[in-house]
């Protein structure tokens, strides 16, 4: 029996409007270069949206916040605005107050960390949103999880027990990434996957859908016909990645502590003249932009002027993935036991994957965390959480009868 249950909802998040970001077609890594590039003296945008080597990820967020926070600081600037208190905001703001800069971060949500979401639940703190240290071993947030002796457990997400489906063909993934690179630069990951089908030797059809489904949509959460052929295929998870016991919430506690946070304070406009920017009604000498890129489509943030038009068409070929999560705790440990700790199940239609990550070793209680991404996100996530959860629940329990 499920005895307890988070349920995300980060498609709908208007302070996130998704998960996180990907190159559409026809965009490029520079494009993230671009849109984290200085607007003069005093406005930056930084984030994972604005790493072109670890997007998508907590510690890519991290070291852009910092160089960010570097960059307005060697500017000479004393006082210093910060939009957003995820990971880049936070650590913009700490970088800048070590160095004796006065900073303040505005944050619309009622509580720290962003795309981060530790919560309580059943006597335990899992996360709702970043789960793992990915790129383990180049990753500062696990230098400082170490530092602050956090226990960490390793997930091998190249040897996911399949619960239902069946693993790619060794050797498929390598045609594929060889495939994507030469692909024309105006191609989506659809295009390549379609003339594939059409000539699928030596794999069969069904090889190739089950790999675009586990390897690109689990992993985007977007359309293959928006995501770029060439681009939209970006390196992340595989590199001993580990998960944290307690959440990310341990290291948003951490970063955050003797900073100047304003919780449940949207910022609708930043307006940067001569003689400063307007933030919240306070001028500052700078401002550092930590919303992701789907706000920053959304036109929910007004800048003023407008964002450079470089700037505008970098942000015009960027957006955000979906990819929703349920955290579940049962009564009893009824799926097998995985030496990789991770799960895969295929759902009913092209794109429908879900996986999982066997969370009991938290704290002893058998815990499921599912991470579902595709089409049948729309049936799925529909009605009361406890609708949703139980949906999720059942997905599990019918791939393992």
């Amino acid at each position: 029996m499920m005895r307890a249950f988070l349920v995300s909802h980060w498609g709908d998040d208007p302070w996130s409007r998704g998960s996180w970001s990907l190159i559409g077609r026809g965009g490029t890594p520079a494009d993230r270069v671009t849109l984290g590039s200085a607007v003069g003296v005093r406005l930056r945008i930084a984030g994972e949206a604005t790493h072109p080597e670890r997007a998508g990820m907590a510690h890519g967020a991290y070291e852009k916040g910092r160089e960010a926070g570097l960059w307005a600081a060697d500017l000479g600037h004393r006082r210093v605005a910060v939009v957003g208190a995820g990971m880049a905001g936070l650590a913009a703001a700490r970088q800048l107050t070590r160095l004796g800069v006065h900073t303040e971060v505005f944050e619309a949500r009622d509580r720290l960390g962003g795309r981060t979401a530790g919560q309580d639940l059943d006597g335990f703190r899992f996360d709702l949103g970043a789960n793992w240290l990915q790129q383990y071993a180049g990753n500062a947030l696990a230098r400082i999880a170490e530092r602050l002796g956090l226990r960490t457990v390793p997930t091998d997400f190249a040897d996911p027990m399949v619960l239902r489906g069946a693993p790619a063909p060794a050797g498929l993934d390598v045609d594929a990434q060889r495939r994507l690179a030469a692909a024309p630069a105006d191609a989506s990951i659809a295009d390549v996957v379609d003339a594939w089908l059409r000539e699928p030797a030596p794999w069969t059809p069904a090889d190739i859908q089950r790999f675009a489904d586990a390897e690109i949509i689990m992993d985007s959460g977007a359309p293959l016909s928006w995501l770029s052929a060439r681009h939209g295929f970006e390196p992340g998870v595989g590199a001993g990645d580990r998960w944290i016991a307690g959440s990310y919430r341990l290291l948003v506690d951490h970063l955050a502590r003797g900073l100047t946070v304003h919780l449940s304070s949207p910022v609708s406009h930043v307006s940067a003249g001569p003689d400063g920017v307007l933030v919240g009604g306070t001028r500052f000498d700078a401002a550092i932009v930590t919303v992701p890129v789907g706000v920053l489509k959304a036109g929910t943030l007004a800048f003023v002027p407008p964002l450079p038009q470089g700037h505008r068409d970098a942000l015009s070929r960027l957006g955000m993935g979906r990819v929703e999560k349920v955290v579940l705790r049962f009564d009893e440990h009824f799926w097998p036991v995985s030496r990789s700790g991770y799960y895969r199940i295929h759902g009913p239609g092209a794109g429908d994957i879900c996986e999982w990550l066997d969370a009991s070793g938290a704290d002893g209680v058998p815990t499921l965390v599912g991470l579902f991404a595709g089409p049948w996100l729309a049936s799925l996530w529909n009605g009361t959480d406890a609708d949703i959860a139980q949906r999720a629940a059942g997905i599990v329990r019918d791939a393992v009868a």
